[in-house]
């Protein structure tokens, strides 16, 4: 006991002061500011030194104890956040609150921000296209609530779901973190090893301290004023959520100000495998260059980008919707001589959502000021352009205007447009902050008059007046005039080719002009804080600006995807039909370059609802799969499509099946995995959905595969409920007997060019059945040895033409002297052997079978 009180007595105030800190924030790595540099200690000086690459070294903290220790410069903080951010780390910053020159002892420092990846505000550390969520979650029985807040744009949803769709939620949010209560551990899977979890450890660990948490946030005294009244989850999962935010980001709390729960009953639904099968906006490769999100995306704002990606992942049911969007894109198409200067005036606006953000909570920058009142500046121009046409403006312009007016009075926007280092406070604004300067200048003034006057007193031509933060001002005289120097010069400093003076009248004006600095400099922090809270009042508008523009916004790249690809306008209906001509997908037929991908067909009318497709591997079945699903997809947001023609009747869902890879985390097999996959689409589907499934079966026994894919195809097939659009793509040819049981199924295939034992996929779907899939050609093609392809194609006759019973039948591969066609094979010369005599050996060898 004593010896720890003596380690204590011994601690330097330094360190003392950094563990009481460090105790209240334990559970994050602390920035301790110290000068000029972030130091972190002990675990957390490791921790920092092994993610960003730096020297780990020691610092002595009295009672001879060293604990390890690493920084950065001061500079450098936001270059490093990133780094720090994206290991999922709670970052809390403790800086220096009072002036050293003004400190007796110790500096104070106190934490001035908790920085986690979902609640970053910081535009240098967030992907302008995507909103940065924090998602708080929490399961009561069947019933899972989820709160979404992105505090950097103020956007806050809250969502009831179960466990079936819980992850459709999870991947279309794509949360930067989310945070649960330890009771629903159970809930998360090997799914989630792509998400930042982590454990809420906060003040609500049941729904009454949760209840309390929202009385006071809310300010009600009973939650049947804001419907939370018995609804247990929701309440667990907003407490959570307000009490996360509210300690490691206390200001942006205020942005959840009402409950707003989203209804997904009007949306097309895709679920999570279906966002990463199509990829929408994630690719499977890592390379998001190849997402259609990214070919779409034209916009020119960053609330543009934004609203067409939730666009995109979030689909609508609502043709009265999708026909508006029309409206507004022929629209565009009719007066696009009008709107050539459209793209750079958009360009102009900056993120409006996120901006008045930070400008409301001070965390903006003069820059930030410039940026604002460029961006609010090119409403009348845009409401010009769009006078007549069917595009709705719920910003109010006269507000918008006042703003406008507000920040030119109080702000030389032309000087900050050039230095936004320093805030540009227009003459007349402030009228103290006018005398100020006006004194600043005149005693600016009166040094370089005083330099001249002394220069002429004392015959030195090179005296001249300086300054550093050390001494203040000087005069400086260099040791071959020291002889001149009067004797009313006070010696301040002595260097090696010269000395420093100072003089009583110099020492006034100094004071006048340092004091004018100091409160310059304070002054200017007040008037800065005046015009964000000014601009702050009119918050709402500028949000209501920020709606609008995005909406025009993609409505726009909407129109230049269109108008740049000759796409064109979909017809949306309520029936179950189908009839798209020359379909493309777009982001394979950019990559492909013009001309080289080949368009298709698909013609589901109300009596036909399923196509079983066949053909060769590397044909192209897997992206006639995609292209419809995608462009039913694209029919759905109000896009125009890559087709000659499109009727869709409207789908409330889209299923895919068509990946191929095991888990060996958890030890799932690809057929378990394609069991799951085809099990959920089976329960979840109705006869409004759309499902593309590929080659169900494969990863079993052939029978069992052909016996499984053929009750599911009866399944859906059968029953009334079902009964949904299916694209059935397979290499079990037996199945293709389904549409003479089923009038409902039809057969398609890929076209083959078969010329001289080679054969060319033309990537074409027609009508019909294929007769072989020619994997033993696509084999050839992947430059399996010939001698492997030669015993491929005996086995494959012996298979197709068994002369004994199947039962008995089981060829041993490469089993010296099993038969004379083995033997014949063998022999072969293939290096001599010419092409003509080869097939002549195969075709006696075909008789002889």
């Amino acid at each position: 006991m004593s010896t720890k009180k003596n380690t204590e007595e011994k601690m330097s105030p330094g360190r003392r002061q950094y563990l009481d800190i460090k105790n209240k924030y334990n559970d994050c790595l602390l920035l301790f500011r110290m000068g000029d540099f972030y130091e972190t200690f002990d675990e957390d000086a490791k921790k920092l030194s092994s993610i960003l690459n730096i020297a780990l070294t020691a610092r002595d903290v009295g009672a001879e104890n060293k604990v390890p220790l690493a920084g950065i410069p001061y500079h450098s903080l936001e270059n490093n956040l990133q780094k720090l951010i994206d290991s999922g780390l709670k970052i809390a910053i403790a800086e220096q609150t009072s002036d050293p020159k003004e400190s007796k002892g110790i500096v104070d420092r106190a934490v001035t921000r908790v920085i986690t990846p979902g609640t970053v505000t910081d535009p240098d550390l967030l992907d302008s296209n995507d909103n940065n969520f924090l998602l708080s979650l929490y399961k009561d029985k069947e019933r899972i609530d989820i709160c979404a807040l992105d505090i950097s744009t103020g956007k806050f949803e809250t969502y009831i779901t179960n466990q079936d769709n819980f992850l459709n939620e999870i991947e279309r949010l794509n949360p930067r973190e989310i945070i649960f209560s330890k009771d629903n551990v159970d809930i998360f899977d090997e799914y989630f090893d792509s998400f930042l979890i982590r454990e809420y450890d906060g003040v609500v660990k049941n729904s009454s301290l949760g209840k309390s948490v929202i009385q006071t946030h809310f300010e009600v005294e009973d939650l049947s004023q804001i419907g939370l009244d018995n609804k247990k989850s929701l309440i667990m999962s907003l407490g959570m959520i307000l009490d996360f935010v509210g300690s490691n980001q206390r200001n942006y709390a205020k942005n959840i100000q009402k409950i707003n729960n989203v209804d997904r009953s009007d949306d097309l639904i895709l679920d999570y495998v279906t966002l990463r099968d199509l990829e929408i906006t994630k690719s499977i490769s890592g390379n998001d260059d190849n997402t259609l999100f990214n070919f779409l995306n034209l916009t020119s704002t960053p609330m543009g980008a934004r609203l067409l990606r939730n666009w995109l992942i979030t689909p609508t049911q609502q043709i009265k919707a999708i026909e508006e969007r029309h409206k507004k894109l022929d629209w565009i198409f009719e007066n696009k001589s009008k709107l050539y200067e459209l793209n750079e005036i958009l360009k102009k606006i900056s993120d409006l959502e996120r901006l008045i953000n930070r400008v409301e909570n001070k965390t903006c920058n003069y820059r930030d000021l410039f940026s604002l009142y460029e961006s609010i500046s090119q409403l009348n121009t845009i409401k010009k352009m769009f006078l007549e046409s069917p595009f709705n403006f719920n910003v109010n312009s006269k507000k918008i205007n006042q703003l406008t007016k507000f920040l030119n009075q109080s702000i030389d926007t032309e000087i900050l447009f050039e230095n936004q280092s320093k805030l540009p406070v227009r003459v007349g604004f402030n009228k103290k902050l006018d005398e100020l300067i006006s004194i600043k200048n005149e005693s600016n003034s009166s040094l370089l008059s005083l330099e001249s006057s002394e220069k002429n007193k004392t015959g030195i031509n090179k005296l001249k007046i300086s300054f550093n933060r050390v001494f203040g001002y000087y005069f400086e005289v260099t040791k071959s005039n020291l002889d001149q120097v009067p004797n009313y010069f006070i010696r301040r400093q002595t260097l090696a080719n010269s000395e420093r003076f100072y003089t009583e009248e110099l020492k006034v004006l100094e004071e006048k002009i340092l004091n004018a600095d100091e409160n310059i400099t304070a002054l200017e922090d007040a008037v800065f804080n005046q015009i964000c809270e000014e601009i702050t009042k009119f918050k709402q508008d500028i949000l209501f600006m920020s709606e609008d523009i995005s909406i025009l916004d993609t409505i726009y790249s909407f129109y230049l995807i269109a108008n740049n690809n000759n796409w064109i306008k979909p017809v949306l209906c309520d029936d179950n039909k189908f009839d798209i001509r020359d379909a493309l997908h777009p982001v394979i037929d950019k990559t492909l370059g013009f001309g080289k991908f080949v368009p298709n067909d698909l013609n589901f009318t109300n009596k036909i609802n399923t196509a079983i497709i066949t053909g060769p591997n590397m044909s192209g079945k897997s992206t006639y799969l995609r292209t419809m699903a995608i462009i039913v997809i694209l029919s759905q947001i109000g896009s125009f499509v890559p087709a000659s023609k499109c009727e869709i009747g409207i789908v409330d869902r889209i299923f895919t099946r068509t990946g191929l890879t095991d888990d060996i985390h958890t030890g799932k097999s690809t057929f378990l995995i394609e069991m799951e996959e085809t099990s959920r689409i089976l329960a979840q589907s109705t006869n409004k959905s759309f499902a593309v499934l590929d080659e169900i079966g494969r990863g079993t026994s052939t029978y069992d595969g052909l016996s499984i894919a053929w009750s599911i195809l009866e399944y859906i097939n059968t029953k009334e409920e079902k009964k949904f659009r299916t694209l059935f793509a397979t290499h079990f040819h037996e199945l293709t007997k389904l549409p003479e049981t089923f009038s409902n199924i039809i057969n398609l295939q890929v076209a083959v060019h078969e010329e001289n034992n080679s054969i060319n996929f033309l990537h074409r779907i027609i009508e019909g059945s294929a007769e072989k899939s020619y994997g033993i050609n696509v084999a050839e093609i992947a430059g399996i040895p010939i001698e492997v392809l030669l015993k491929a194609k005996v086995l494959l006759s012996e298979f197709e033409n068994p002369k004994r019973n199947n039962n008995s039948f089981q060829p041993l591969l490469f089993e010296e002297n099993i038969s004379d066609v083995s033997k014949q094979i063998k022999d072969l010369d293939l290096i001599n052997i010419t092409p003509f005599e080869l097939m002549k050996i195969i075709s006696d060898i075909q008789k002889d079978l």
